[in-house]
């Protein structure tokens, strides 16, 4: 008896215990899609921009050629830089792991040559337990800030100034949809027009820079060089912006998928222990008739 009552107690806080867990997997399941919901609001008016963005691009693009660099100060075995991507939090499935990984699979034996600049907490702490030269970290609201990438694109223009770097490389997570979020590299410098075209066909937006209309004339104040140098940082800000962007999106969209996953095998873990809690009491409710029963046959 003290055995069967001592087991109905222990499922029963059991019982509670998993409720208890339902109630704050919905909470965050809930949070997460509203985040969620916002940040797919925000990626609608970035394209707008985007496209109007890319109209100026065109534009520029028939008299400057903004997508050739010098080479002749380009040392392509120099230094690497790699802005890598995370969350902050997690309870978001693997979207880090799967980020470290395409990058420890590219750069794994090169840590004396990479430098690594980190977004978000996960990151931070990932790259600092595993030694790697960690030159800055920026951290990102939930509602993505154009203002709030500042701090990594001051850091390249800095790094394009000095020439410190041959290759810069940008890590994230892309947000295809709800379902679907997959690890991207983007390479940021030197960015040609190929690369550029990669990203306008992942985020969408596909524009012919090349397309042929009557030339128009442009005034470039100060000089051709400088306007070149500032307009590509105007551009690799927007890009920075928009792997930070999708990144965000896609930690609001995992971490609302495990919650609904989490939330499904909590109801399952319930149902087996209810199920479980009703076997027990219907077998403590046998004993009890069956003793007695026997008490009153040996009574008798």
């Amino acid at each position: 008896d003290l055995c069967c009552m001592a087991n109905t107690k222990q499922i029963r806080t059991k019982i509670k215990s998993v409720k208890n867990l339902q109630k704050i997997i919905k909470a965050l399941e809930i949070v997460s899609t509203v985040k969620l919901q916002k940040l797919k609001g925000v990626i609608g008016s970035y394209r707008a921009f985007m496209e109007s963005f890319l109209e100026v691009l065109k534009e520029v693009r028939k008299e400057v050629n903004i997508f050739d660099f010098d080479e002749k100060t380009w040392n392509p075995n120099g230094r690497r830089l790699l802005i890598v991507v995370t969350s902050d939090r997690g309870l978001c499935w693997a979207i880090n792991s799967r980020i470290f990984k395409r990058m420890e699979k590219n750069y794994g034996n090169a840590k004396d040559n990479v430098d690594i600049f980190v977004v978000g907490k996960r990151g931070l702490e990932y790259f600092v337990r595993n030694g790697r030269n960690v030159v800055g970290s920026a951290m990102i609201s939930d509602k993505v800030f154009l203002r709030e990438v500042k701090p990594i694109s001051v850091f390249i223009r800095q790094a394009l100034e000095e020439k410190k770097y041959a290759k810069i490389k940008i890590y994230f997570n892309f947000f295809k949809n709800t379902m679907i979020q997959m690890s991207t590299r983007f390479k940021l410098y030197p960015l040609d027009e190929e690369s550029f075209e990669t990203f306008l066909q992942n985020t969408g937006l596909e524009v012919d820079l090349l397309e042929s209309i009557e030339k128009k004339y442009l005034m470039v104040e100060p000089d051709i060089e400088t306007f070149k140098f500032d307009f590509l940082q105007v551009l690799i800000r927007n890009i920075i912006y928009s792997a930070v962007l999708n990144n965000k999106t896609s930690e609001h969209a995992a971490r609302m998928l495990a919650m609904k996953n989490a939330k499904d095998n909590s109801l399952a873990v319930l149902n087996q222990l209810n199920l479980l809690y009703n076997k027990t009491r219907q077998a403590k409710i046998t004993q009890e008739i069956s003793e007695i029963v026997s008490a009153k046959v040996a009574i008798e």
